[in-house]
């Protein structure tokens, strides 16, 4: 998944091209989000972890926010849940969507 662009569709108004820059830095560019313009671009310092082949536990902090995202991304199945937390609104996310090739 290293080079590569996948789009991560969790409904209507979040959809997002994820490209993992390395095993370190992902870039994220808004393609639907109620909250941002579409084309924002979003750099991250993440974390990655195996847990099967083709499935990956993906964590980073928003600098930004201050939000905690976690992703379980099932490349075989083409699943993948987020839970985020977002400070501002105290609220916490859990959401499923499709990975598809970006």
């Amino acid at each position: 998944m290293i080079g590569y662009r996948f789009n991560f569709d969790f409904g209507p108004k979040a959809i997002y091209q994820l490209h993992f820059v390395d095993p370190n830095h992902l870039e994220v560019t808004v393609v639907a989000d109620a909250s941002y313009p579409k084309g924002t671009l979003n750099r991250f310092d993440i974390a990655m972890t195996e847990v099967r082949p083709n499935m990956y536990m993906v964590t980073w902090i928003e600098p930004a926010t201050g939000n905690t995202v976690t992703h379980v991304e099932d490349y075989e199945q083409g699943i993948a849940y987020t839970n985020i937390t977002d400070l501002a609104s105290k609220q916490f996310w859990r959401l499923k969507g499709k990975i598809t090739p970006g």
